[in-house]
């Protein structure tokens, strides 16, 4: 394991330009990958043996890549950023209180990526990629650990370095513990009726509906910012056993009921709190499934809608300390 290696995220002023500061995540893998495409040229020649080595033009394609962290309940705040159209906050009595919510338009910023990636000798290097743009994500709680939040992001162009002072130090909270399963609840509303959905493992997906190969005839392979071309899609799913109170879960179904759904999450930091809220989904399945070796159990999938009434779709209000001081990695000065 890379020790010191590292994943951090700032937002740009312009897309394409980087940050000059980025707050670190730890992530649990490294998938950031550039991708390189080549323009080849062939014809009729005398003596051609395959195509000339003088004949492949090499086009910079961007990349993906993603950022898989376990929700800390203070510092999260800029991920959850990159993947909600609006972003709204305040500050009172040491706390601030972030609100996330889906829109009809972006204002999501794009982001400086930067991953350091230590050599087996040490030297740390640092791949910077400008031009990210979130474009899909996944949360989700299980009874395994910790609750997981999942971003994906489009890049435009990435650089490397391994001279220290252009490598970023990120800035982590002084102190942040996870959001677990044991602190967390899900509640559905049918009929205008709360009550407790005794769920095992629950996930929302969501694709953003973004078009990132916008290349044009300009002189440059460098695409433009990705836009909204197709209606976001969210989704998700609850997993438990069927009870006699799920079983109007399934009448709900086959009813085309439209209800409602809050995931409370309370962080062990004192004051700290998440919750998810989607006021309109509709299930869409499953029947209930029995078993010769453990309890009947049902699957409970749902599609996230507008509610049609002006109020966001999603809207996620995340509770942290108002004063995070920095604090750097021991090392960071070093390459």
């Amino acid at each position: 394991m890379a020790l010191d290696a590292s994943i951090g995220i700032g937002a740009e002023a312009e897309y394409g330009t980087a940050a000059t500061t980025i707050t670190g995540y730890e992530g649990k893998a490294d998938s950031w990958k550039v991708s390189r495409e080549f323009v080849e040229s062939i014809g009729f020649r005398a003596g051609l043996q395959t195509a000339r080595a003088d004949r492949r033009n090499i086009v910079n394609m961007g990349g993906e890549g993603e950022i898989e962290v376990d929700l800390l309940d203070v510092g999260a705040a800029d991920l959850l950023r990159a993947v909600f159209d609006k972003h709204t906050s305040t500050e009172k009595a040491g706390f601030v209180t972030h609100v996330f919510e889906t829109s009809t338009y972006s204002g999501a910023p794009s982001w400086t990526a930067q991953m350091v990636r230590p050599t087996v000798e040490g030297t740390r290097v640092a791949y910077r990629h400008v031009g990210c743009q979130a474009t899909e994500f996944t949360f989700s709680a299980d009874l395994k650990g910790a609750v997981s939040l999942k971003v994906s992001f489009d890049f435009q162009d990435v650089s490397h370095t391994r001279t220290t002072g252009q490598i970023l130090a990120p800035v982590y909270p002084a102190e942040a513990r996870a959001y677990d399963w044991t602190r967390t609840a899900v509640t559905l509303k049918r009929g205008g009726v709360s009550a407790p959905l005794d769920s095992s493992k629950f996930e929302i997906k969501a694709d953003l509906g973004l078009k990132t190969d916008r290349r044009f005839l300009r002189g440059t392979p460098l695409k433009k910012r990705p836009v909204r071309a197709a209606v976001p899609s969210f989704e998700g799913s609850s997993e438990g056993e069927f009870t006699d109170a799920a079983l109007p879960l399934y009448e709900s179904f086959l009813a085309g009921e439209v209800l409602a759904l809050a995931v409370d999450l309370v962080g062990l930091t004192p004051g700290t709190s998440m919750r998810w809220e989607l006021p309109a989904v509709q299930l869409t399945g499953e029947s209930p499934e029995a078993s010769v070796d453990d309890v009947t159990a049902m699957k409970t999938p749902f599609r996230i809608l507008d509610p049609g009434d002006g109020t966001p779709a999603m809207r996620v209000t995340y509770v942290e300390p108002s004063t995070t001081p920095p604090a750097p990695p021991s090392g960071g000065s070093s390459g």
